[in-house]
């Protein structure tokens, strides 16, 4: 479009506005349009909706902000104030921490990466990938080895997340794989831990293949969730091409003990495989893993 066919659809635009906001008073030569008004090439008015209570039901459907309407050209208090709420709550995961003992109590045995701190963690993502020097050789030394699944939790970027959903969905998990005849390790608890660090504890282990549980990067409002990155025939720096993801596992999206089935369905189709990255055989068609990209 050029500078003068913008100007003119402006024009006709502010035209058009003000006739209809101002309209002219009775006996002083009202405007009798011949044709309908002009309008831009991207006006598309949105209908009104022919069943309201359907409306309804798609905006309780799902937790994303859908058909939240305006103020001029401004969000409603309500929205904004949601937002706000909302942002505090992702700032608030980011944050969080696991407190010492916790994984203990869980029946975890605890590991670090080489992450001195929080701040480090986030500033250097490679020092998450790897253990530091005590817990590479408290693994060696207490960890299962050769098992067929070896079990991690990591605090990822949102240990609130883990504190939430880990427990109940690491026991799943556990229900879940031993039931579909694997031999399952100890589960082990990682503090600072990128995806990557399940490279290095299944080779420590010598494990046939690795899950490793982690709290995802929160959206707005979605600081409880968590995802499954699995990993067969690990190998440090192995490609994310060969791992699968299931993730949004939370209460709101696919729950612990449903995401743990299909973990384990998936497991099964891995080894059958003989590798990563696979496609899921039957079972429920809206839980697909995917290939990660991190």
């Amino acid at each position: 479009m050029t500078e003068d066919e913008l100007r003119k659809l402006v024009a006709d635009v502010v035209r058009e506005v003000v006739q209809t906001a101002a309209p002219t008073p009775a006996g002083q030569g009202a405007v009798v349009r011949e044709e309908p008004p002009r309008r831009g090439p991207h006006h598309r008015p949105l209908p009104a909706p022919r069943v309201a209570s359907a409306l309804e039901a798609m905006k309780a459907s799902t937790p994303a902000r859908i058909v939240t309407g305006r103020t001029g050209t401004r969000y409603l208090t309500t929205s904004y104030l949601g937002l706000r709420a909302d942002h505090a709550i992702a700032l608030d995961a980011v944050e969080s921490e696991i407190a010492e003992g916790w994984p203990e109590q869980q029946g975890w045995l605890p590991l670090r990466t080489r992450a001195k701190d929080h701040a480090e963690f986030f500033l250097h993502p490679d020092q998450g990938r790897r253990l530091d020097d005590a817990s590479k050789a408290r693994c060696e030394k207490e960890a299962d080895r050769g098992v067929d699944v070896q079990l991690i939790a990591g605090d990822g970027l949102s240990a609130f997340a883990l504190k939430t959903n880990g427990p109940a969905l690491m026991q799943a998990l556990q229900r879940h794989l031993s039931g579909a005849g694997f031999r399952v390790g100890r589960p082990l608890f990682v503090k600072y831990a990128r995806i990557g660090v399940q490279d290095e504890i299944g080779v420590l282990t010598q494990a046939k293949s690795t899950i490793i549980i982690v709290g995802e990067r929160p959206g707005l409002g979605t600081g409880d969730s968590l995802s499954i990155y699995t990993a067969y025939g690990p190998k440090l720096g192995q490609d994310n091409a060969e791992k699968d993801c299931i993730s949004n596992v939370r209460d709101l999206g696919f729950a612990p003990e449903r995401a743990a089935a299909r973990c384990a369905a998936l497991m099964k189709d891995t080894f059958k495989a003989g590798g990563g990255g696979v496609k899921l055989t039957g079972g429920d068609p809206a839980f697909r893993p995917h290939v990660i990209n991190h």
